[in-house]
């Protein structure tokens, strides 16, 4: 079987339609409709109309978007009784143990997971016909099971609203950051070990992820979203460039960051999560182990351990080790380029949050450059070099995108504040 069309307007839907869900949880709990539910509504809308190819369809395609419409709202009103129930009747207080206690025995049971699905993964009898093409995923399986589809996508939407549920939660109780766990955290880790489990369930008997519906670049784009945003949410704490706060993002990027970066992460690794299969090949582990250490870290909102910069940086560089699996195992020969691409972000920004002494920085900044000259100069490869600024590259110019749109809309809402200056003459 060739590979299955996908599409990127399904993979939006995946994405606005539950945010819909969300505005109408706001709507259930009081708050007028407003522009934001409008905006959301008809962008999932249209992505759930354009994924069932509306110049074939018009009319599957009119009620799909209809559908996905009214299935946000519905969901947004069931939300209401989950986060009700979240919320508890009583104060959250905090309790022992210490979240940082936690984290040692929670990545030995992530890496305990990943063996599990070594042991229990299902393979199928045979893949699709892998063309090797950029975008072209190759785990999926040739025939598909006749309820595959209808699994993997409940079992998403049921895992990514149910953890979302747990951080609106906790934002509307206005939570203090504290040393000790809550009932909310400790509901927070059920759910994801749920959402966990039931993936293994899915997976083991009817393989295929959400990748023969969408694009392999939605989830990478995902995951990778999360190192992008980390720019702007670690910048008060760690600078732009090398440590240096005279460059800064607008305040209003970081702020968005601190608000909404538990909805964005944890909807990254949720999402690219039930992408991919459990497949017990060695290639998956790295990239099962991070995620499931990411799904320990949407767990722990409002503790300290959340915001260490130790473990939050460890969670930034374990893409590292995946990268570098994952080109070894496709033989693309980007090893090095992922490598020392990943490790100048580390030097140029990321290690910058651990208070380092400046020897300490010079030496391993020092080293990094004395090794990627090495490298590239004992094989003479001068002309990939310019290798080493992929990601940077990448990640800042995503993050200059954003600082733009902060931008824009800084000036729309002074524009508004400020009627007359639309009719000041020059």
């Amino acid at each position: 079987m060739t590979h299955p069309r996908t599409n990127y307007a399904l993979a939006g839907a995946a994405l606005f339609n539950p945010m819909a869900a969300m505005y109408w949880l706001d709507v259930a709990r009081g708050q007028r409709p407003g522009i934001g539910l409008a905006l959301v509504s008809a962008v999932g809308a249209a992505c759930a109309g354009l994924a069932a190819d509306p110049r074939r369809h018009p009319w599957r395609a009119m009620a799909s978007g209809l559908a996905a419409a009214a299935g946000a709202a519905l969901a947004g009103w069931a939300l209401q009784r989950y986060v009700a129930w979240v919320e508890g009747e009583s104060e959250d207080a905090p309790a022992p143990p210490n979240a940082h206690d936690l984290l040692v025995p929670a990545a030995a049971a992530c890496a305990g997971a990943v063996g599990v699905a070594a042991l229990v993964g299902r393979v199928p009898e045979q893949y699709i016909e892998y063309s090797g093409k950029h975008g072209d995923y190759r785990w999926i399986a040739a025939e598909p099971h006749p309820v595959q589809r209808w699994l993997a996508w409940s079992g998403y939407l049921a895992h990514q609203l149910a953890i979302w549920g747990c951080i609106y939660a906790g934002q509307r109780q206005r939570l203090r950051y504290t040393s000790d766990m809550r009932r909310l955290n400790w509901l927070a880790l059920a759910v994801n070990a749920g959402g966990v489990a039931l993936h293994y369930l899915q997976s083991h008997y009817t393989y295929d992820g959400l990748a023969r519906d969408v694009p392999e670049g939605s989830a990478l784009g995902s995951v990778s979203f999360i190192l992008m945003l980390a720019l702007a949410l670690e910048a008060p704490r760690r600078g732009l460039f090398f440590g240096s706060r005279k460059v800064m993002p607008p305040a209003e990027l970081v702020r968005f960051a601190r608000r909404f970066h538990g909805y964005i992460f944890s909807w990254a690794s949720t999402y690219n999560f039930w992408y991919h299969p459990i497949d017990p090949k060695p290639l998956h582990y790295t990239g099962l182990f991070h995620t499931l250490l990411l799904f320990v870290q949407s767990a722990l909102i409002y503790t300290n351990a959340h915001r260490d910069p130790r473990w939050t940086l460890t969670l930034e560089m374990l893409a590292l080790p995946h990268a570098v699996v994952s080109t070894l195992y496709k033989r693309s020969g980007l090893a090095a380029m992922f490598t020392f691409s990943f490790l100048m972000m580390f030097v140029v920004n990321q290690m910058h949050g651990l208070n380092l002494p400046e020897r300490a920085r010079w030496t391993i900044g020092g080293a990094y450059a004395a090794t990627v000259l090495s490298y590239y100069g004992a094989r003479h490869q001068w002309h990939k070099l310019p290798d080493v600024l992929r990601i940077p590259i990448l990640e800042y110019g995503v993050l200059g995108i954003l600082v733009l749109l902060s931008l824009l809309m800084r000036a729309v809402r002074r524009l508004e504040g400020n009627p007359q200056t639309l009719h000041t003459k020059p």
